[in-house]
């Protein structure tokens, strides 16, 4: 029956396209980019009537299609969401959610865990640890990372015989996790407040931060963090460290229990990869060009305005629900019910927060509040305004959830700028970036709240630990945007 119907749903793939080419064809003679709307349209109709695609997956690929074969502006074809990074938002929480529910994750952190360097001795797997969670959690919200990676940290440490909280290596690890999992802001999908950050950067100051831009910047902020949260890990918590010769055994036998690879997990891998290639082929075309030619070539300025992040995430995400998977019962990688079980709320969070922003600029407020922050601090340079920028960030994270933080920030940090006559640009990446790093209570993050629950975190090392690390974040973050913003032509 799964093969009947997989068949019928090619099928059904196979006549929609066909529709689809046929309309272009057809229609070729019309004037400007009708054609291919006209396309997009059929496609769309055909796809929704024969439900070959959920029809909300089928919606969210006929808008990415318009952008990229019909030639409408990404504002334009996006404003019915609200705003353009909302699609982002949805296409890479689904994939993230694919990686979840296919168990991709997780086979990836014991495949790490198998490799002789990460099991070589105590500081190695502290390192390998947060490198798993870092690694992961640059896709995938670091809530879920430390959820799924908590069970495996604790299995490892009952297997070296330190799963308890009276022995210092068992604290370093778990914080090792919710640490690696938080600091991994190297790409802009990483964590809700980068995309905050961008988007209102673009809607306030009509700048662009490209996909290939911000990891210019924030990857060695996420390199120096996992660097400095494993340097501080290992001094404050080497004592007594176990010996780890059962850690390499256990995670072999574990990555054996899973198995080879099934249909769906592979899907989801083409997926990522695809998606990640989508991401980075219109920065790195523009550069190449560029370096070879000494200006872009017009096919790759198409390409930036086509193939925009949003409708790469969108474009890859609709493979899974193409792709057909033998091992999952329903024939697909995933179902729409699966996939519409992201994290909506972070969704909604972050249009409200995008109409608050537009609110506090239109009324004044944010001026107002610049001004006045400005005023009581006395920061009026460009660095200045950034250091109090990522430091009021980092203090309000530690209070409320790091989204919340960057929403109410990057408006204030922006208005502050505007009034000093500086950038904004660095001041809002700076919040934006800073929002992620607060570590001292059990509240501050869902991360440290997983981890406080295994009873292995007492709260007064928490804490001290936590303080230790805000601190560095707050110069790493300053530090790397210093150096790295002015070259880009980011802090003019």
């Amino acid at each position: 029956m799964e093969d009947q119907g997989g068949s019928m749903t090619r099928l059904k793939l196979a006549v929609s396209l066909a529709a689809s080419a046929a309309s272009w064809w057809l229609l070729r003679g019309l004037p400007g980019n009708q054609a291919p709307v006209a396309a997009v349209f059929v496609l769309t109709v055909t796809l929704w009537v024969s439900e070959a695609l959920p029809l909300t997956a089928t919606a969210l690929l006929s808008t990415a299609l318009l952008v990229f074969v019909g030639g409408i502006d990404e504002k334009k074809a996006f404003a019915a969401y609200g705003d353009t990074i909302v699609p982002l938002f949805v296409g890479s929480f689904i994939l993230a959610k694919a990686m979840e529910i296919t168990g991709l994750s997780n086979r990836f952190s014991w495949l790490i865990l198998t490799q002789k360097w990460a099991t070589r001795s105590p500081s190695s797997l502290l390192l390998a640890m947060g490198f798993i969670g870092c690694a992961i959690s640059l896709f995938v919200s670091n809530t879920a990372t430390t959820a799924m990676l908590l069970p495996i940290g604790v299995s490892m440490l009952s297997a070296l015989g330190a799963g308890t909280d009276e022995i210092p290596f068992a604290t370093a690890m778990m914080l090792m996790l919710t640490w690696g999992s938080s600091v991994a802001v190297g790409l802009p999908v990483g964590t809700p407040p980068n995309l905050i950050g961008i988007g209102m950067i673009q809607e306030t100051a009509g700048v662009t931060i490209t996909f290939m831009q911000w990891v210019a910047f924030a990857m060695p902020i996420t390199l120096a963090m996992i660097l400095a949260a494993w340097v501080v890990l290992w001094v404050l918590y080497r004592r007594n460290a176990p010996s780890i010769a059962h850690a390499r055994p256990l995670a072999l036998e574990r990555y054996r229990e899973l198995g080879r690879m099934g249909p769906a997990e592979r899907n989801v891998l083409i997926t990522f990869l695809i998606v990640l290639a989508l991401w980075m082929i219109p920065d790195l075309s523009s550069a190449a060009t560029e370096l070879a030619q000494g200006k872009a070539a017009p096919w790759t300025k198409w390409l930036q305005g086509h193939l925009t992040p949003a409708v790469a995430a969108l474009l890859g995400v609709a493979l899974l629900f193409i792709l057909p998977a033998r091992d999952t019962g329903h024939g697909r990688t995933i179902t729409w019910k699966q996939a519409a079980s992201i994290d909506w709320g972070v969704i909604m969070l972050f249009g409200g927060g995008i109409a608050l922003g537009q609110a506090m600029f239109s009324s004044g407020l944010a001026k107002t509040f610049g001004q006045t922050a400005a005023d009581l601090t006395g920061a009026h340079s460009l660095w200045a305004i950034t250091a109090l920028c990522i430091a009021a960030a980092i203090i309000l994270s530690e209070l409320g959830s790091n989204t919340a933080a960057a929403t109410t920030l990057v408006p204030v940090a922006i208005a502050i700028a505007n009034g000093a006559g500086v950038s904004p640009i660095p001041p809002a990446l700076g919040v934006a970036l800073g929002a992620s790093f607060g570590f001292i209570l059990p509240v501050s993050t869902a991360p440290n709240a997983i981890v406080y629950s295994s009873g292995l975190v007492p709260a007064k090392q928490m804490m001290r630990s936590g303080a230790l690390i805000d601190v560095v974040g707050f110069v790493v973050t300053l530090g790397c945007l210093y150096l790295i913003l002015p070259a880009m032509g980011l802090a003019k």
